[in-house]
């Protein structure tokens, strides 16, 4: 008789084995965490988390609303984190520096959604350049610049006024001219000496009218002074010396613009750059007939430049643009102002009466590809607090609106158009449509969701079931074996099942039912390999003896074990006997 395979453990066995190591180590780590003073040992944890898990993937209404809520919450913050982000660029000369930090702080102040992130330049053609190559959002540019009508305005900062100022002629200029005067005078009166006749004669005449003339040359001095404070005209700048004052907003092209209004011939004049701390130096030396400067009419722009061209207490005439309207209609960046007496402030007050000069404004633009969210909330804010920066920087910045009219003659951007007129939508106007249709859409994802976790859990179910027919053809298999090389084969493979298992069992939970299955089956193959295997050995030990010529011993009928001389595979019936049990 050959000798038996070593012994090896059955399936179910190994299966029950492995539960029971696996409660041992559990209760083991339990005990000695609870002896350690630790509750809860970080295997335990993670194998609780692990079956909590399972339990609420297994329901499918809680995954179904679990799921919902999650995609929600991943639209909301997909709507939050791609709206336009409220961190505006704005470019900015050295004149309007100081105004961008004010509205900085303007904007913390009032907790606002919106950062102002300064780009600076050198010049308001810099800010115009800046916004072009896409390097600002937003820029401070005056409406006489040409690129400044190329964006939407979202407020005005203020009105600009030009001035053409006069200094009065200083004492020194005075003496020469006098002194320039007196050589001709007494030339005149050597020539005249073959009249000396007549002279006599009438020198009685002479004695007689001096009161008259006394009265006369007072009359006359009062009438040069009369015509010391007249206003010349621009007609008249056409060969002098004009001085364009640095650090304002006067620019070479404005004064050229009405220069060329009044006929005044460009290369007649003059022109040059005076630093505001060389006016004093220049009037007094008589180096320019005229001043220009620009700015705010209450502002220090002008009356600094009013205080430093004064000379002996003699305040500076000024130039009146008398055409103001008619350059207005041809160019629409500047407006006809007038200045009331004594706005530029001085002492004797200036302007001695109401001036007429040409005005521009001072816009603060924004690019048409800045949404108008971003736009509504900085015009908000700059509105809203528009007395606190007029106080932070006095007589420099009026804010104003822009006008709204559809025939206007600058664009206002749509999002300072909402707030000025009152038609700024809200989150909800927004985004109404939005949520409408995403709860209409949800369900859908819900259903779909739960169709996946169903599909999840026929699929694991399907995977069992496989795993438990495939039991089941192997219990068929063992009945039907012809050797021990086919059972020994079963055997590994009733093996690698059992590891399939509990690999399985790794990844999902089994309920009560399920493991009672697979055990069952489990013992089904076991006993079914054992019996094969018992009856084949028995086999193989009858023809043995039968060829030695030994009777074999009577066996009583029904005793395991035993067999005939041929082995008969068991009926179809028992088989599915055994698949039904």
């Amino acid at each position: 008789m050959p000798p038996r395979p070593p012994h090896r453990l059955a399936a179910a066995e190994k299966l029950w084995l492995l539960w029971r190591a696996e409660g041992a180590s559990y209760s083991t780590n339990a005990w000695s965490a609870r002896a350690s003073g630790i509750w809860m040992s970080i295997e335990s944890l993670e194998h609780v988390v692990r079956n909590r898990v399972r339990l609420f993937l297994r329901n499918t209404w809680l995954v179904t609303i679990f799921g919902t809520i999650l995609l929600g919450a991943a639209v909301a913050a997909a709507i939050y984190y791609t709206a336009e982000r409220d961190h505006l660029r704005i470019a900015a000369g050295p004149l309007d520096t100081r105004f961008v930090s004010v509205l900085s702080n303007q904007i913390a102040d009032q907790h606002r959604d919106v950062y102002l992130e300064l780009v600076p330049t050198d010049s308001v053609r810099g800010a115009a350049e800046a916004m072009s190559k896409g390097e600002a959002d937003i820029a401070i540019l005056p409406s006489d610049l040409d690129d400044a009508l190329n964006w939407p305005v979202v407020a005005i900062l203020r009105q600009n006024v030009m001035a053409l100022i006069v200094p009065p002629q200083p004492p020194a200029s005075k003496a020469k001219t006098e002194e320039s005067a007196a050589p001709a005078k007494s030339g005149k009166t050597a020539k005249t000496g073959k009249g000396s006749a007549k002279s006599a004669k009438a020198a009685k005449g002479d004695k007689s009218n001096k009161a008259k003339s006394d009265d006369s040359d007072s009359s006359s001095d009062d009438g040069d002074a009369a015509s010391d404070n007249k206003f010349a005209k621009v007609s008249d700048l056409s060969g002098k010396r004009i001085g364009i004052v640095t650090g304002n907003e006067a620019t070479r092209g404005a004064l050229e613009l009405v220069l060329s209004h009044y006929g005044v011939p460009l290369n007649k004049v003059t022109l040059s750059e005076i630093d505001p701390k060389d006016i004093t130096d220049v009037v007094m030396g008589n180096k320019i007939d005229a001043l220009f400067v620009a700015g705010p009419s209450s502002g220090s722009a002008i009356s600094s430049v009013v205080a430093a061209a004064t000379v002996n207490g003699i305040a500076p005439n000024f130039i009146e643009i008398d055409q103001a309207d008619g350059i207005a209609k041809r160019h629409p960046a500047f407006d006809s102002v007038s200045v009331d007496a004594g706005t530029f402030g001085g002492n004797p007050p200036s302007p001695s009466d109401d001036l007429k000069t040409l005005s521009f404004a001072e816009y603060l633009v924004a690019r048409r590809s800045v949404g108008s969210s971003i736009i509504g909330t900085l015009a908000k804010a700059i509105y809203t607090s528009r007395q606190a920066i007029a106080m932070a920087l006095p007589r420099e910045i009026k804010i104003e609106a822009p006008k709204t009219d559809k025939d206007a003659d600058i664009v206002t951007h749509p999002g300072a158009l909402a707030y000025l007129t009152d038609t700024q939508q809200t989150f909800f106007d927004r985004y109404g449509d939005d949520i409408f249709y995403g709860l209409l859409i949800f369900p859908i994802f819900g259903s779909a969701i739960a169709g996946v976790a169903s599909y999840l859990r026929r699929d694991t179910r399907t995977r069992r079931l496989r795993l438990l027919q495939r039991v089941l053809d192997m219990v068929r298999k063992a009945h039907v074996a012809e050797s021990l090389e086919t059972l020994e084969r079963l055997q590994v493979e009733a093996d690698n099942l059992v590891i399939a298992i509990v690999h399985l069992s790794e990844h999902e939970e089994f309920d009560e039912s399920v493991r009672m299955s697979f055990a069952f089956a489990l013992d089904q193959l076991r006993f079914a390999i054992a019996a094969r295997r018992t009856a084949i050995l028995d086999h193989a030990g009858t023809r043995s003896d039968a060829a030695s010529g030994a009777v074999p011993a009577p066996v009583p009928a029904g005793v395991p074990g035993t067999a005939g001389p041929a082995i008969a595979p068991i009926e179809p019936a028992a088989e599915s006997n055994i698949a039904a049990e």
